[in-house]
């Protein structure tokens, strides 16, 4: 179950194809759940909470970079919304354990789903410094812990930065560095243990 878990956690892009929804809408958000994605949940977001996304994003971001705040901010908010109908509301910073915990959500779980999020912000218009890039992923064992993010490009300068939820525990802004910095093996200060393994 250990090998299973981790052989899924250097998926990429191939795995949003595969498992995210090309065009979400307010009315059908899939989550993905249970490491790699292995229960999808069906749920609406309510246009009163869409509106407190849509607020996050007011007034209009001046910056790129202030407008990755905001994005970090979003992921987190649409996370908390998201939770309780879900399930997912006690989501654990990491994927700390490889067990059947269909509640829990690791690195594919939270690549597949920020991705879906980031394409509910920009078809509503909200992103007006970003596109969403392809998922990217890092590791394959013999050079590094395997591991996957969203990606975010800047439409200015062309530069590439990876939107990270998994690092933190639901609910919580998501992480968003450069993604050279991310492919390199950022993480945050606190170090995310899984198991007996540090990443």
């Amino acid at each position: 179950m250990m090998m299973l878990g981790l052989a899924g956690c250097a998926a990429g892009e191939d795995f949003v194809r595969a498992h995210g929804q090309a065009q979400p809408t307010l009315e059908r958000v899939e989550v993905c759940h249970g490491f790699g994605c292995a229960y999808r949940t069906s749920v609406a977001i309510a246009p009163a909470a869409w509106g407190e996304v849509e607020r996050v994003f007011r007034p209009a971001p001046a910056s790129a970079s202030e407008e990755r705040r905001r994005i970090a901010l979003a992921v987190g908010l649409i996370e908390e919304m998201l939770g309780e109908a879900v399930g997912t509301a006690g989501d654990e910073a990491g994927a700390t354990l490889f067990a059947a915990d269909r509640y829990q959500q690791d690195c594919i779980d939270e690549m597949v789903n920020t991705t879906t999020y980031l394409r509910l912000m920009q078809a509503a218009g909200l992103l007006a410094h970003h596109d969403l890039a392809p998922a990217a992923a890092r590791g394959r064992f013999i050079d590094g812990w395997p591991h996957n993010t969203a990606v975010i490009v800047e439409r200015v300068s062309g530069a590439a930065f990876a939107v990270d939820s998994w690092f933190h525990a639901n609910g919580e802004a998501a992480e968003i560095v450069p993604l050279a910095a991310w492919l390199a093996g950022w993480q945050p200060e606190r170090r995310i243990r899984l198991g007996d393994l540090e990443k």
